[in-house]
């Protein structure tokens, strides 16, 4: 099992807000690429605040962030072919069309070096993220969480770019929305 995956657990304090014994991850959002699969849900604010709060984040700091709209995010490489993400290369496409970026964890890391957060928050932080740029040898697989720079109207398509051997391909994930809560 890939250790970062054990790590995002390690640090989400229960794997059981994701998985259920009998069936695996549980993810209301689900699209395949051939054997590469994405998968994503929406996380509220609140859920947020106590994870970050409880990883030393004052309330007041981690709120901009808690507030953006985010998912928690899963990818599988099952195809035969090392494969990479960067998250700079990932969009979302609102219900009017426009075009809104993922907002990289290192942008909210420069915040929170501003803010004055604990390195080792930071660092829970940085780990818990879906990383800017992941390589996937065949059969890994990444858990971690993203936020979009600004909410887009309605239900919107997430479009996830990833590269291999043969060259660029994209899955997309429909129907999103953010969280409400």
């Amino acid at each position: 099992m890939n250790i970062r995956l054990l790590i995002v657990c390690a640090l989400l304090g229960s794997a059981s807000l994701f998985v259920r014994a009998e069936d695996g991850p549980i993810w209301t959002h689900r699209a395949a690429q051939g054997a590469v699969v994405l998968t994503a849900n929406p996380l509220g604010s609140e859920s947020r605040i106590a994870f970050y709060g409880a990883r030393g984040f004052p309330e007041a700091t981690i709120l901009p962030y808690a507030q953006a709209c985010g998912f928690s995010f899963g990818m599988q490489n099952g195809s035969a072919n090392k494969l990479t993400t960067r998250l700079a290369d990932w969009h979302a496409v609102s219900a009017d069309g426009k075009h809104v970026a993922l907002r990289l964890p290192e942008a909210w890391d420069m915040e929170w070096v501003k803010s004055g957060v604990s390195e080792a928050a930071r660092i829970a932080f940085r780990w818990a993220q879906f990383q800017s740029e992941n390589t996937f040898e065949p059969g890994d697989w990444i858990m971690g969480m993203a936020t979009l720079e600004v909410p887009p109207s309605g239900t919107f398509r997430l479009v996830a770019r990833y590269r291999d051997d043969k060259g660029n391909h994209e899955i997309a994930l429909d129907k999103l929305s953010c969280a409400k809560d």
